[in-house]
């Protein structure tokens, strides 16, 4: 019912079918003038190549200066790469002149950080606008208006200005305006960095319906891993204007590859424990401590627990748990064992031939 009164319109470039990436971008690079004469050129992006197919929640994640909101502005044309190809929709857009440019933004959404509403507004004129921008027909702005906001749970706030709502009801009316046009991409540049953690999960959630029930693509732009364990489908870990690693979301969390990307899976996953949290477990726990690691497919903790419990070896959980994303489980487990030390070795070497065991500290 959503897209009844306006389906997306045709992107120039695009005359059979629909590609399968909605966002193609090859070796692209981006660099800026040095502020100092005769320096060298500022690189924001160095040699970027990714695909974003159709239906993805694709999350960008990167710490400050990586490089990732530059990426979005590249994504919609705000900024024009200095070399390599930038397809979206179909459509070359490294070279397109402003006023096709416009005509490939039409149908791409975006949401901010800071909401970026029109404060003289109420919220249904700040939905309406894009709309209005569009040429629409007053009659199908005020229907197309009330769809989005029942849809974003603001239809009794019609009429109130931004400074009467929370920030989450900020960012729903800037979901609401970031569709109302239906776009087939949506770019959420920090969309939930300004909200509290309650306020965050609602938004995730309401994007999450976006994807599902409007087939809309979602490249979001954080900061927040947990952002990315709740909400995308893939991830791109960026660092230094690259992206350093790539991947479904599962594989990145439950196996990282690169050092930022293991950084970031260490914000909200409890790993191997570091030697400064293993001497901390000394103090606190008698025996040896080792650490089992579990990966969708591989034996379960339960397996664990009944091989050390058959041998008589006495464990404690000390660190560490089991996470689930979309279903799919992966964890460290750390415990500390105590027991006789031989019966410990041997089923160690039990274990060791169905799961990850990782031995700390004796």
């Amino acid at each position: 019912m959503l897209r009844r009164l306006f389906a997306p319109r045709p992107v120039e470039g695009i005359e059979r079918g629909i590609p399968v990436s909605i966002v193609s971008m090859t070796d692209v690079v981006k660099s800026y003038p040095s502020a100092q004469k005769g320096g060298a050129p500022v690189v924001a992006i160095d040699g970027v190549t990714l695909e974003v197919e159709r239906g993805d929640v694709y999350g960008i994640i990167g710490y400050s200066g990586a490089g990732k909101s530059t990426l979005v502005r590249l994504v919609n044309g705000l900024e024009k790469a200095t070399s390599g190809s930038i397809v979206v929709n179909g459509t070359e857009i490294t070279s397109l002149p402003e006023r096709s440019m416009r005509a490939v933004r039409g149908d791409i959404g975006m949401i901010f950080q800071q909401f970026n509403l029109f404060n003289s507004k109420t919220v249904a004129r700040n939905v309406a606008y894009p709309l209005e921008v569009a040429g629409r027909s007053s009659a199908e702005v005020t229907a197309r208006v009330a769809e989005m906001l029942a849809f974003v749970g603001l239809s009794d706030k019609a009429k109130n200005y931004p400074d009467q709502l929370s920030g989450g009801q900020k960012q729903r009316v800037g979901i609401a305006r970031a569709l109302a046009t239906s776009p087939s991409l949506l770019l959420a540049d920090e969309a939930t960095s300004a909200l509290d953690p309650e306020t965050t999960s609602e938004v995730l959630s309401l994007l999450a319906r976006v994807n599902r029930e409007l087939g809309v693509t979602i490249i979001l732009i954080t900061h927040e891993m947990d952002v990315i364990r709740s909400l995308a489908t893939k991830v791109a870990v960026m660092d230094g204007g690259r992206i350093v690693e790539r991947g479904d979301v599962f594989d990145v969390f439950s196996q990282p590859e690169n050092a930022a990307s293991a950084r970031f899976v260490s914000t909200v996953v409890q790993g191997i424990p570091s030697p400064v949290e293993v001497a901390t477990l000394k103090a606190r726990h008698e025996g040896r401590i080792v650490t089992f690691s579990f990966r969708d497919g591989n034996a379960s903790q339960a397996q664990v627990f009944l091989d050390l419990a058959a041998a008589g070896i006495r464990f404690e959980l000390v660190y560490g748990g089991i996470n689930d994303i979309r279903g799919r489980a992966f964890g460290h487990l750390t415990l500390a064992l105590t027991g006789d030390d031989a019966a410990i070795d041997s089923v160690l070497a039990r274990i060791a031939t169905h799961s990850e065991v990782t031995e700390v500290s004796r």
